[in-house]
């Protein structure tokens, strides 16, 4: 996937609001066959409420968005946009539910009002490799975290008996994060949204063409967006090294910015 084809990252110019742009409109990583449409979670005025936000030098997502963790960082994000966006109502989030027994069987990530219509919405956002890109093969970082189980986990959640004052709320995912191997390609099939993002899979640096590049190791949430950054922290190969995580690698755009135009998953 090249992100830099996409005029949506060239507008775009606070960190933050590209963040928030990743989650409004990137791709599925697979498929639910309850996604909630871009056009639902966008609204007719919600892009140019995004352009308004990155426009605007002073604003900052608040301060309690923040989280050390992808996944609740993520999830801040959301919640701040169903909180914002004119056309959305954050009702509640994280909310417990249990068991007759009082036992916790899990929570909920957002009940929220989208024009008007109430819905349950479950996200999730997370980064799996394959060599051979095949669904039952694919782990995250942490070898534990596999995408099937991910999927299994999320169905639960979606199907969570709701409490009864949102009975009605419409069942709803958004699904995002990049799948990699190393080829760079996917087998698409009943699982991996036919567009979702892609990168390639890699152990060490040791082709040639990669040390005529530049490069920029992406921070633990710096995920979310294609990568726009200044000169002074583009990278050689030999700066990023061969610890595991994600790597970028960048292009100049006249804008003077180096974009991410490939990305890539470094795993032992």
């Amino acid at each position: 996937m090249n992100f830099a084809l996409d005029a949506l990252w060239w507008r775009l110019t606070n960190p933050q609001v590209r963040d928030l742009a990743s989650i409004l409109f990137a791709p599925p990583l697979w498929q639910t066959g309850c996604e909630l449409p871009v056009r639902d979670l966008v609204g007719e005025h919600g892009f140019r409420y995004l352009i308004d936000l990155n426009d605007n030098p002073d604003f900052r997502l608040p301060e309690d968005c923040a989280h050390p963790l992808l996944g609740k960082y993520a999830e801040n994000v959301l919640a701040f946009w169903l909180a914002n966006a004119p056309h959305c109502r954050l009702l509640t989030r994280n909310v417990q539910l249990f068991n007759q027994q009082n036992q916790s069987i899990g929570e909920l990530d957002f009940i929220a009002e989208i024009h008007g219509r109430l819905y349950h919405i479950e996200l999730a956002c997370k980064y799996f490799s394959a060599t051979d890109g095949q669904p039952e093969n694919m782990v995250g970082l942490n070898h534990s975290d596999t995408l099937l189980n991910k999927i299994s986990k999320l169905n639960q959640q979606l199907n969570t008996h709701l409490p009864s004052e949102w009975q009605t709320a419409q069942r709803v995912s958004v699904v995002r994060g990049m799948a990699f191997s190393h080829s760079g390609s996917l087998q698409i099939g009943d699982v991996f949204a036919p567009n979702t993002w892609v990168g390639r899979l890699i152990s060490d640096w040791e082709d040639d063409d990669f040390q005529e590049k530049y490069w920029y190791r992406l921070p633990k949430n710096g995920l979310l967006s294609p990568a726009r950054v200044s000169g002074s922290l583009k990278m050689t190969a030999a700066d990023v090294g061969n610890d595991d995580g994600l790597v970028a690698e960048l292009a100049l755009r006249p804008d003077g910015y180096w974009h991410e135009i490939q990305r890539f998953m470094l795993r032992k």
